[in-house]
């Protein structure tokens, strides 16, 4: 008599989850090792990376020039166009800033969230001021691939320094020692650079927004150092005339004049 094999079929899938299972533990177990022995400025890094992800992901090829100038001009009009006065802060309203395509190593990641808490803490001091709460506009913050920028722009009703003239005015030194005090706690180098409009200079012979652009820039790092920037930490300090314009389709603009106070990374190669 024969014997009717029996047909075990397949024994479904219950393996397979408890794999899974196996493998999402094993991974929560790495990862928590790898918290345990990262340094405290890397787990803050990481935090302030997932609370403030459109800072770290803003950006373009380069500071000054080319390209990455291009970029930045452009992200700048973009951001204002769409925030028009409504928006008062100094950081560029979350989400509205281009994402960054190449991916962030750790140790950058770390040291932007450095940066990034300077510059939420220079946003807090200027905002909490009741003598800088009124320059808010004049001052932005923005991110690329070397550093954190700060630019404090003109205003006909409050200019940063006289009519041709490299002399700060007392908004100027306000807002210098208000950047000063947040900067100075930090070991990245720091680049000065000042920047006119296109209006010819009125002075002396032989003088030129040239001249002008980088006396102010000069001026600008004494102020910086007489409020407590370490002058060794001063990689640069230059003057670019009109040749780099915030407003290209208004070279007369006046927020073309304007200083720029770059903190670059300290592993970064300094911008050209």
């Amino acid at each position: 008599m024969s014997r009717r094999r029996r047909d075990h079929g397949h024994h479904g899938g219950a393996w397979k989850v408890a794999y899974a299972d196996f493998v999402t533990a094993m991974m929560a177990l790495f990862i928590v090792l790898w918290i345990l022995g990262t340094k405290e400025e890397t787990k803050a890094a990481v935090a302030s990376y997932f609370r403030h992800p459109s800072v770290f992901k803003s950006g373009g090829s380069g500071f000054l020039t080319g390209e990455g100038m291009r970029e930045y001009q452009q992200a700048v009009a973009r951001i204002r166009a769409e925030s028009g006065e409504a928006e008062s802060g100094i950081l560029p309203p979350p989400g509205r800033t281009p994402p960054r395509e190449d991916p962030i190593a750790p140790e950058e990641m770390a040291e932007r969230g450095v940066l990034v808490r300077s510059a939420h803490e220079l946003e807090r001091a200027v905002q909490g001021s009741s003598q800088l709460r009124p320059l808010s506009d004049q001052v932005s913050v923005d991110f690329a691939s070397h550093g954190m920028r700060v630019q404090l722009q003109d205003l006909e009703a409050l200019p940063l320094f006289e009519l041709d003239s490299p002399e700060p005015t007392g908004v100027a030194r306000e807002l210098l020692t208000a950047v000063a005090r947040v900067l100075a706690p930090l070991p990245n180098p720091i680049l000065v650079e000042g920047h006119t409009d296109s209006r010819p200079y009125g002075g002396q012979r032989g003088y030129s927004n040239w001249e002008l652009s980088g006396d102010r820039a000069n001026a600008a790092r004494r102020v910086l150092e007489e409020s407590g920037i370490d002058p060794r930490r001063i990689a640069s300090v230059i003057g670019y005339a009109d040749r780099h314009p915030l407003v290209p389709d208004d070279p007369h603009s006046q927020s073309n004049r304007r200083i720029s106070i770059i903190v670059g990374y300290e592993g970064a190669a300094r911008p050209e």
